[in-house]
């Protein structure tokens, strides 16, 4: 009868101590796993930030503005860059034509008088407040407000601020290709109108 209680005490031991190695050995594959986890999201955070690095890069398929504007080979690659050359040549002619019809055209502006102080004997006589005034008040009265200029004149600033921003897009896809083919663009506008809108700023 001892020997059987010394047989099933040793069996009882012998569960626990094998229930005991199976717990632990369960708990280090776990913190492997987790370990392995860690490690491998820290290396995609990395690989990601690797990526979103803003370098520039050349392909012949990176898409313009819609995933379904993908180049598949050089011929739609350059059809591509040709169509942004175009865009900024017209983005140019756009700046120049707003110059000629608005800002040189003398029929849309009113006959400016020259302003003047009460008396040439005292120059002082008005304010520096009250100068500025007429002067505003001049400024006004020389353009006046007409609908139907002042909808051509927003449409036409529409029209140049969009394809502005579309150039911009180009460029901010990284591709040289995309970006040379926007300064090309750029200088044969400025080269052909650029003399119409030279006080223009640079959009």
């Amino acid at each position: 009868m001892d020997s059987d209680m010394t047989m099933a005490t040793s069996t009882a031991m012998s569960g626990m101590a094998m229930t005991m190695t199976t717990t632990s050995s369960m708990s280090s594959a776990t913190g492997g796993m987790d370990m392995g986890m860690d490690m491998g999201s820290s290396s995609s955070i990395l690989m990601t930030s690797a990526e979103m690095a803003m370098v520039f890069f050349q392909s012949v398929t990176t898409p313009l503005y819609s995933s379904a504007w993908t180049p598949q080979g050089e011929g739609s690659y350059a059809g591509t860059c040709i169509f942004l050359i175009v865009l900024a040549l017209v983005h140019r002619i756009l700046i120049a034509a707003r110059s000629i019809i608005f800002d040189s055209n003398t029929t849309l502006h009113r006959h400016r008088k020259e302003v003047t102080s009460d008396s040439d004997d005292y120059p002082g006589s008005r304010s520096e407040l009250e100068s500025m005034g007429l002067q505003f008040r001049s400024q006004w009265n020389s353009h006046p407000f007409k609908v139907a200029t002042e909808t051509s004149r927003a449409l036409l600033e529409v029209m140049i601020g969009g394809i502005g921003y579309l150039l911009m897009l180009a460029v901010m896809t990284m591709n040289v290709g995309y970006f040379l083919s926007v300064l090309g663009g750029i200088f044969l506008g400025a080269f052909i109108a650029g003399r119409f809108g030279a006080s223009d700023i640079h959009h």
